[in-house]
């Protein structure tokens, strides 16, 4: 049996204020030790996770936009029968700057996702600000990012988040109207999230596919996560871990071996983990 591990940013291996993981690092080389790949699972862009993977020394595959993109350096995974599954429909591996290659598990354009956006807004009189429509500085103040990681963090190709401020019953009159359209969106930590019909349990699933047929042997998931958008993470893993958030509560999970920490954010994410490798 060997194990993977798939685990959300913001909120649960990076503190929620101050983006810190020093409190993870004992869990981390603990992973490092017995050879885990652990796979950043974010809302994050490719750009801003590319530098927390230099910053982390972290070499494997990441998933981003909250499960859009799945991206991997190149010619680190050499592909069999994974895309012959029927759920990866017209799936392409593309390049990514030279140094990477992804897929985009989206079937909805950024161009497509954003004008649907601007026209249900002036239909349904919906008042929110989308990360396209603000400056860096604008992120910056929303975020606690400097301007420069915000300006990573606008350079968006499978979703776009927005900064809700209409009321709960607007954003369900939002979501129905987008789901003809193969659009949906997803609550995070900060922002609510415009995207296709991609997610990150689907994208948990695409790896851990990729990583059985590699390995020829049994595969172990755990998922960290804090948000509602990790849900899908959360559910389509063996082991799910709620990071305990301090500023929201505790996602719903429907999953009968789910654990909720005691603790917040990487000191949380750090004993989980480590409970995991010495009990499993």
């Amino acid at each position: 049996m060997r194990k993977l591990l798939f685990t959300d940013l913001d909120g649960s291996l990076l503190d929620h204020h101050n983006y810190d993981y020093s409190q993870a690092l004992p869990a981390l080389q603990a992973l490092k030790a017995q050879n885990i790949p652990w796979i950043l699972t974010t809302s994050k862009t490719a750009e801003e996770v590319i530098d927390i993977k230099r910053q982390l020394e972290n070499p494997y595959p990441f998933i981003v936009e909250n499960g859009a993109g799945v991206f991997w350096p190149k010619q680190s995974m050499q592909f069999t029968d994974v895309f012959e599954r029927q759920w990866l429909q017209n799936i392409e591996i593309q390049t990514w700057q030279n140094d990477f290659e992804y897929i985009s598990l989206n079937s909805v354009s950024m161009t497509q996702m954003l004008e649907l956006a601007n026209e249900f807004r002036k239909k349904l009189n919906l008042i929110f600000t989308s990360f396209s429509e603000m400056s860096a500085q604008q992120v910056t103040d929303c975020t606690g990012l400097t301007v420069e990681q915000s300006a990573k963090a606008k350079q968006r190709h499978f979703s776009e988040p927005l900064l809700w401020q209409d009321s709960e019953e607007k954003l369900q009159q939002f979501k129905r109207a987008l789901q003809p359209h193969g659009l949906q969106l997803i609550k995070g930590g900060r922002f609510v999230h415009l995207m296709g019909l991609s997610n990150k349990g689907l994208a948990l699933r695409f790896l851990a596919d990729y990583y059985y047929q590699a390995w020829q042997t049994p595969i172990e998931t755990m998922a960290l996560g804090d948000g509602n958008n990790d849900v899908p993470l959360l559910e389509a893993s063996d082991y799910p871990v709620v990071i305990r958030s301090p500023v929201n509560p505790p996602p719903q999970v429907n999953h009968p071996n789910v654990v909720v920490t005691k603790e917040y954010g990487p000191e949380g994410w750090n004993n989980a983990v480590l409970n995991w490798l010495v009990v499993n």
